[in-house]
Formats: structure tokens, C-alpha cells, sequence
């Protein structure tokens, strides 16, 4: 699972509204072509989550969402070793903190167009390099 020169792989859940509007952003990159993964409708395998959260230096639980409603009712106040997260996230993809891009040698969460703009990638009706603070969304 890894992004092609000039690709993005974005992992995303389609039930999310923000993360829909990511994948508007990515689609509008230039120069590069979108590989898009729902994950609601595709989840990651143990291996696929595993080699994200390699990518990105984090442990699976850092990758998630402890805001989700899933969390919040069934995991939040447990101890999981990072074999069972990833076996509960892949019942449960909705947990996974998402959007997620790929691409080059870099795996970031996507919070705004800003962050492919912070990269380096150029979007377009996107020029400034900071970006709108007031647009992207509180970072964890």
C-alpha cells in the first residue's frame, strides 16, 4: 500500500462529511492522481493499518478517532495491546482517525487543503502556504 511517483493514496471514510471534502481537495491537486480508499466500504487489513501506522512513527491506538461515537461507547477507559486495536478497527473502521494521505515518502492526517498546500502541492484556488486558520479544523 504504497502511493506511485506522482500519487496520492487518501484513506478516508465516505460517511464523514470533512473527510468527503478532503477528497474534493485531493482531486483538485495538481500533478498528481488520487487513489482513494473508503474505508467504510473497504476497510484496511491488520497489515495495511499496521504499515500506516509505521509510516506515520505512531502506535495503532494513536490512529484513533477518540472523538468517535464507537470509542466513546466500546473501547474509551480500555486497554487494548496494539494487535487487538487493529483487529477492532478493522470490525470497526469508523474508529480510524481519518483522512489519512499517502504520498512520496510522506503519511500525514489531512485536516484542510492547507496541509497538501504545507507539503508542497499545489491546488488549485490554494496559494497561500499558511493557509486560512480560521477553515482548518482544532488539530489534537
Amino acid at each position: 500500500m504504497k502511493p506511485q511517483e506522482n500519487e496520492i493514496l487518501l484513506i478516508y471514510n465516505g460517511r464523514k462529511s470533512h473527510d468527503t471534502k478532503v477528497l474534493g481537495y485531493a482531486s483538485a491537486v495538481q500533478k498528481y492522481t488520487v487513489n482513494d480508499r473508503n474505508i467504510d466500504k473497504n476497510p484496511l487489513t491488520e497489515t495495511q493499518l499496521n504499515q500506516v501506522a509505521n509510516d506515520m512513527g505512531l502506535q495503532i491506538l494513536d490512529l484513533i478517532d477518540k472523538k468517535s461515537d464507537a470509542y466513546l461507547n466500546e473501547i474509551k477507559d480500555q486497554r487494548f495491546s496494539n494487535e487487538e486495536m487493529m483487529k477492532i478497527v478493522k470490525q470497526h473502521p469508523e474508529i480510524l482517525k481519518t483522512p489519512i494521505a499517502m504520498l512520496n515518502n510522506t503519511v500525514f492526517f489531512v485536516h484542510s487543503a492547507y496541509d497538501f498546500v504545507n507539503k508542497g502541492i499545489e491546488i488549485e484556488g490554494i496559494k497561500s502556504k499558511s493557509g486560512n486558520i480560521y477553515e482548518s479544523p482544532k488539530r489534537d
